[in-house]
Order: C-alpha cells, then structure tokens, then sequence
C-alpha cells in the first residue's frame, strides 16, 4: 500500500504575505487636511450640480459642507427626470399626431433657494466652470 504524506497547508502558503502598512504620519495626514481645506475653499460660490439617488439634480451656489458630507447650496434650482407615466403621454401623443418616433423631453425644474443636500443621498458632484470664470495670466503689455 503506498502511503501519501499531507502537509498541512499553512495560511501563508495560500495567500501572499501582504506587508502591513505603516500608519501615515501627523504631518502626512495635516497636509492632506490643509489640501483639502483649500480645495473646498477654492469651491465656495462656485455654481455646482449635485446629482441624488433618486435621480434629481440640483444646481446652485456652494456655501458650505460638514463632516457629515451634507451640502448646503444658495439659489438652488431642482431639474427632475419626466416619470416614466409622462414619457408613456408623450410618445403616445406624438404617435397620434405622426411625429417622429423619438421621444426627446425636458427635466422639469423649480428654484427652491436654500438647500441642504444630505450627503448619504450624494452620488456625483459637478464644478461648473466657464471659460469667463478662470484664471488667465495676464496680458504682456
């Protein structure tokens, strides 16, 4: 009868030895603070659009966030996608009149002013930038 030795299989066997990291420094982690401190400076009174998780976007003035993620925008607008029920009157609207086949609606929207955006709602943020709001260098004269 032949006989087969095991070796047990060691958990360093199966899986890479994964080096474990060394925690960042203090001074690593207020660099990071201050860079983002002044990023979001950098934000303030800048127009942003907020997408949720229910679909709607907001655009407004940023003022202010907090540890929470939450936003707080100033002369927020709401644009809402149509229900599914309207794109339905729509299309069949424009199928009895003979328009073309292609449904194309606009968001629905209401200005609202003063806003808090919850941050656990918050899946993207957008910067609007025009070309009239960045920095130029001067002019050689």
């Amino acid at each position: 009868m032949e006989s087969h030795e095991s070796v047990p299989a060691s958990a360093s066997a199966l899986t890479p030895a994964v080096a474990a990291a060394a925690p960042p420094s203090a001074a690593h982690v207020a660099a990071i603070r201050e860079e983002s401190r002044a990023y979001l400076q950098s934000l303030l009174n800048k127009h942003l659009l907020v997408h949720t998780t229910d679909g709607r976007m907001f655009r407004g003035e940023f003022k202010c966030t907090d540890p929470d993620c939450n936003i707080v925008l100033a002369h927020a607008t709401e644009y809402r996608q149509p229900t599914a029920r309207q794109r339905a009157q729509y299309a069949a609207q424009q199928a009895a009149a003979g328009q073309s086949s292609r449904v194309v609606m606009n968001m629905t929207s209401r200005y609202l002013g003063l806003i808090v955006t919850p941050g656990h709602h918050i899946v993207k943020i957008e910067v609007e930038e025009f070309t009239s709001q960045l920095k130029r260098p001067p002019r050689p004269s």
